[in-house]
């Protein structure tokens, strides 16, 4: 009987983890990425972001973000092109969240970069969610 309920427990366990590695493939394959803390966004979150990017990010970033944007020339370190597949692979949501609201001396990188504190979590989010949504254009 004790082992008619460890299998039968077991087989719960692995079917709930299933479950959530099949969640996870829908978000990953959907372009979207869930983080804890955050929410997942829609596409008008994703649109937000896309606003603020190319009010604020492009000048260095490139209006497609491949770090070719009007002021990159001058500055010693060439932007991060945002549509590399493997630095989107290499980076962490929680890094790009850090860089965004803290410039680039938040992570070690140059301080060309600037902060944005005057970005809420959820802009914040938002210009992550486009930056994601830039990878291999």
């Amino acid at each position: 009987m004790l082992t008619l309920l460890r299998t039968t427990f077991v087989f719960l366990g692995f079917l709930a983890l299933g479950s959530g590695f099949a969640s996870a493939d829908r978000l990953v394959q959907s372009g979207t990425r869930k983080t804890s803390g955050f929410r997942l966004l829609d596409q008008a979150g994703q649109a937000d972001g896309q606003k603020i990017f190319q009010t604020r990010c492009f000048v260095c970033h490139g209006r497609g973000g491949k770090g070719d944007g009007p002021s990159a020339a001058g500055l010693p370190e060439k932007p991060q092109d945002l549509t590399d597949v493997n630095w989107q692979r290499s980076i962490a949501d929680d890094r790009i969240r850090s860089v965004i609201h803290g410039g680039g001396a938040a992570i070690g990188k140059t301080g060309a970069m600037p902060p944005n504190p005057d970005l809420t979590q959820e802009q914040i989010q938002g210009l992550v969610a486009f930056v994601r949504s830039l990878a291999a254009k």
